[in-house]
């Protein structure tokens, strides 16, 4: 089981969460990437909720947010994914399409859609392992297609022949 309950839809970058969508913008001047409705391609918002909110966990934790806001943008040679939490504030990460790899994410004890992503982000020397949280919304399905197709655009995909001393 998930600890959250949540919903993801695909939306235009204008109806995104404001402090997530300022963190878009923020990152689109610093970077001197055009215009952020421009350049973005896709565009989805996953609201999540704390399930059992008033629990002991919070109560060990005190600062656990409770509501958590995260917006994916995928540009023809980014993804980006900024998060705001109720308590933890916001936070932006991005990624050059040929620098990750992306599944979607499959677990056999929770029920907790989303995009798994390895490869290096921006701002780190070393691979990272990581999880965008999605609800089970068709929307989740079509930007994870659309992620994995910009990929393998920019990226393609191997392809393996047969080895030489089989006749390849």
């Amino acid at each position: 089981m998930s600890e959250y309950n949540r919903t993801t839809r695909e939306c235009p970058v204008s109806q995104l969460d404001p402090e997530v969508r300022q963190a878009f913008r923020k990152y689109f001047e610093e970077h001197q990437l055009g215009k952020l409705e421009a350049e973005t391609l896709q565009c989805c918002e996953t609201i999540s909720s704390k399930k059992n909110a008033g629990g002991r966990s919070s109560w060990l934790n005190g600062s656990e947010d409770t509501t958590i806001h995260t917006g994916i943008i995928l540009t023809a040679d980014r993804l980006i994914w900024a998060r705001r939490g109720d308590k933890s504030g916001t936070r932006l990460t991005a990624a050059s399409l040929n620098q990750i790899s992306v599944q979607e994410h499959t677990s056999l004890f929770r029920d907790d859609p989303g995009l798994d992503i390895l490869g290096y982000v921006e701002g780190s020397n070393r691979a990272i392992r990581g999880y965008i949280g999605m609800g089970s919304e068709l929307a989740t399905q079509k930007f994870c297609d659309e992620v994995k197709q910009a990929i393998n655009k920019v990226n393609p995909p191997v392809k393996k022949g047969w080895p030489k001393w089989m006749g390849g």
